[in-house]
């Protein structure tokens, strides 16, 4: 067994065709380990990969009198317990997939910490981003900086595109299904009580004008607080309107 990669999936098949040199009695088995990647914007750019095994040729197949003297075999039977189609995963299994992945997030999320850095020096925004929660399917950096309102930008636009391109991260590098939260000097708690104020304004301006309110496009988790805030209201209703990444809120009226 050997990898071997390309810029393409049949660039390192030929490489490893070149390498082992099978015989005119022989063939290569080939596995696709990974796909190639172009990448986004830096993020994610990898190599294919193939594992490649040289297998004898099968010199002669029996005839059809000597196959219907061999008994006819059973058909194989899957043992219970990987049977996962069926039956739940065992216990083991469960915890062993947990901290795997866990230990990919570990991972990941150091090349994610340079990357950030290195992104915000390319912006000439000086940041040492710190890990402050880690989990299985959860990451939340504090990026540290004396320059706080540069990296917050304009209505925290910078913030959330560093956030969102962070998921791409470390969806890209293996760790998927991560959510990655950027904070800074306590921002995301403060804009907790500015969405709270103008999920409320919003609502009153819908109740006295009687027409919809489209508000700025903003990240999953403001528009879901502002869901919360106005579901119970009993003169409004709210929708996201649009696609990511300017998916954004509609408060309207009720009736």
């Amino acid at each position: 067994m050997a990898v071997f990669t390309g810029t393409t999936i049949e660039e390192a098949k030929e490489k490893a065709r070149v390498q082992l040199k099978p015989t005119i009695n022989q063939t290569i088995e080939f596995t696709v380990l990974q796909q190639p990647r172009h990448g986004f914007l830096g993020i994610g750019r990898r190599q294919a990969q193939v594992d490649a095994v040289i297998k004898d040729k099968e010199i002669a197949m029996p005839s059809l009198e000597e196959k219907d003297k061999q008994p006819a075999k059973e058909p194989e039977q899957k043992p219970a317990s990987l049977n996962f189609a069926e039956d739940e995963l065992d216990p083991a299994e469960i915890k062993r997939r947990q901290e795997a992945n866990l230990k990919k997030v570990q991972a990941t999320s150091k090349e994610l910490i340079e990357y950030l850095t290195t992104v915000f020096k390319e912006l000439s925004i000086t940041v040492e981003p710190r890990i402050i929660n880690l989990e299985a399917h959860d990451l939340k950096i504090d990026l540290q900086t004396e320059e706080n309102g540069w990296v917050i930008g304009k209505h925290g636009r910078r913030i959330n595109a560093m956030e969102q391109l962070s998921n791409i991260f470390m969806d890209y590098h293996g760790a998927a299904k991560v959510n990655v939260e950027l904070d800074t000097s306590n921002y995301r708690e403060r804009r907790q009580e500015t969405i709270h104020n103008l999920a409320q304004k919003a609502a009153m301006e819908v109740v006295a004008s009687g027409k919809a309110v489209f508000m700025d496009p903003m990240p999953a988790r403001e528009r879901k607080q502002i869901h919360q805030e106005l579901e119970d209201n009993d003169h409004v209703k709210t929708y996201s309107h649009g696609r990511e990444p300017y998916r954004s809120i509609v408060i309207a009226p009720k009736d």
